[in-house]
């Protein structure tokens, strides 16, 4: 049979979709004529159509070597590059390809978008104009520009210019996406994936239904990217994140590195498994990797900071912090993270903790949290504990519940111990999430919650057990308190030193409500981590003043702070 014959049947095979049995074919012949540069290109074609871009990438590299004066060798080079990951090297192939056939329009799309992948927008819009120049009526490219633009309008004109082509409504998706509007971009990704089964809008739609709050349906689209392709390496990350059995997670993580071992986002997902599996040295290393394929993003040295902070290296933590919110100084969890370092850190180095918080305030003299931490270093009362207070708790809200838990946090059972059940009208100062809510709710009582933290507030308001959550700072909303027959306080005195006008407020409603304790001071003493401790002779002192007189003390562990239990008491005081 002649070699002719057989590559006419294999070409057959293949342009009929029998892919399987056109590469049988195809190493046939290739047996015969080692090295064949067409052979060895169709062989690539199929590799790719079987999303096996890196045995792909082989085959046409051999080809390429044979014979380095086809045009589309490169092409298809570049194009099982790009997927891998592997974007400078598919910008040279590309630009190489262009360099021997200027008329490939998609190529110059192609690397519109590439250099879009780098924010390159100069050139991006420079190539995508290239192939409009070729062919101006050239949907992808007028898309692509757009997009750039991000120009829903000129898009939605597309759309029903070109009802047919599936990159129009994925980009519209993601506008939607982008401005929040989740269901408006989940209608236009389902168009995108009806005109084209491709990976990319599959995961699409299950970030979506992720952001819809819908976790099934979204591993069910992760699934079914996987299924056209299982190299997907969005689909394997978002399926790995979803995974309850750390295993199957780990695996899926590790194959998405397999497929694109320069991938920043598989690093980065990966680290964040193996940090809350608590392999600090193994994340240490993922985000090590992740940090020089995307130096630029500050997210990565804030999470290495904050294993550096685990593991007690403090200022290596800060070094960390600083040059993430240095780059991002609108990122205010950095600079929390720099304060929550810099509180340990003096444990362990007081004189070396005041002065890095020195050179922060006097680089940032309008970071909050550099001017409090400042004002704690230095026994200062400051003007600033509100504002403090209000962003701390801002953006410890969504991981408040969580780290309570870790911290040993015991106030809301015992409260119900102690108080329950309680009945008429409960003020619950410092709601925060409603942990002292959800402790005292019952059929007989009705709750008004006040905190300073809108986003605590958001998360206490869901539970549906307050009648109305204030957002207000409790000294200031007690002045003009409503009747009530229990003011409670779990754990928020400690934000305050003299409680002499706040206590005073309240009388003479029934009072429960915790302190951290220091016998050591006369009064209350600030604490070099932001909080008060008060002794407990001095609160009695103040209650008797007040005009309370049935007093009760329980005396407790109240949470950890670094592993050791901070003391307190729970005051229980009423008027008769």
């Amino acid at each position: 049979m002649s070699y002719d014959f057989v590559l006419q049947q294999a070409l057959k095979l293949h342009n009929e979709g029998k892919l399987a049995e056109a590469e049988n074919l195809y190493r046939q012949i290739l047996e015969a004529v080692p090295d064949n540069p067409i052979i060895l290109n169709l062989l690539g074609l199929i590799a790719q159509s079987k999303n096996l871009h890196h045995q792909a990438i082989e085959y046409f590299m051999r080809a390429i070597k044979q014979n380095p004066n086809v045009a589309e060798y490169f092409f298809n080079l570049a194009w099982s590059e790009e997927r891998c990951g592997k974007y400078a090297e598919a910008i040279k192939d590309y630009s190489q390809a262009l360099k021997m056939q200027p008329n490939i329009k998609e190529g110059y799309n192609a690397l519109g978008n590439l250099y879009l992948k780098e924010n390159n927008l100069e050139q991006a819009t420079s190539h995508f104009n290239q192939a409009l120049l070729l062919d101006p009526d050239y949907a992808e490219a007028k898309a692509n520009l757009a997009k750039i633009d991000n120009d829903l309008t000129q898009l939605l004109k597309l759309e029903n210019q070109y009802p047919s082509e599936p990159i129009i409504p994925y980009y519209i998706a993601l506008i939607y996406r982008d401005r929040k509007q989740y269901q408006q971009a989940f209608a236009e990704a389902k168009k995108s994936s009806q005109l084209l089964a491709d990976d990319a809008t599959f995961v699409l739609l299950g970030e979506l239904s992720l952001l819809l709050d819908n976790s099934k349906q979204a591993q069910d689209y992760f699934s079914q990217a996987l299924v056209i392709n299982p190299n997907s390496v969005s689909a394997l990350i978002n399926s790995a994140n979803l995974k309850n059995k750390p295993q199957e997670a780990e695996s899926l993580y590790k194959k998405a590195l397999d497929v694109q071992p320069l991938n920043a986002d598989a690093h980065i997902n990966y680290a964040d498994f193996l940090y809350r599996q608590h392999r600090l040295i193994e994340a240490l290393e993922e985000y090590r990797h992740a940090v020089i394929l995307a130096p630029k993003r500050t997210e990565i040295s804030n999470n290495l900071g904050i294993i550096q902070k685990d593991l007690g290296e403090y200022e290596e933590a800060l070094g960390l912090f600083f040059n993430a919110l240095l780059a991002e100084p609108e990122r205010k969890e950095y600079a929390l993270n720099i304060a929550e370092t810099l509180i340990l850190l003096y444990e362990k180095d007081s004189k070396k903790a005041k002065q890095i918080a020195g050179n922060w305030l006097k680089n940032m003299p309008d970071n909050i949290f550099a001017k409090r931490i400042s004002e704690i270093f230095n026994q200062s009362t400051g003007n600033n504990a509100q504002q403090y207070t209000q962003e701390l708790f801002d953006l410890f809200a969504e991981n408040y519940e969580q780290v309570m838990k870790n911290i040993d946090y015991k106030l809301p059972q015992e409260f119900a111990r102690i108080l329950s059940p309680l009945s008429g009208l409960i003020i619950d100062l410092g709601c925060g999430t409603g942990l002292i809510g959800e402790a005292l709710k019952n059929e007989n009582n009705t709750f008004i919650g006040v905190d300073i933290s809108e986003k605590m507030a958001e998360i206490a308001r869901a539970k549906k057990i307050y009648k109305e959550v204030i957002i207000d700072d409790i000294t200031h909303y007690c002045q003009n308190l409503p009747p009530a027959d229990w003011v409670v306080a779990a754990d928020v005195f400690g934000y305050i030193g003299d409680l002499d006008n706040l206590l005073q407020s309240i009388f003479p409603r029934n009072l429960c409500f915790s302190i951290a304790v220091d016998e050591k001071c006369d009064t209350y003493q600030l604490v070099y981590n932001g909080r008060y401790r008060h002794n407990p002779k001095y609160i009695k002192n103040l209650l008797q003043k007040c005009g309370y007189s049935n007093i009760i003390e329980h005396k407790l562990n109240i949470r950890t702070e670094n592993g050791v239990p901070v003391k307190g008491v729970i005051f229980v005081a009423k008027e008769k």
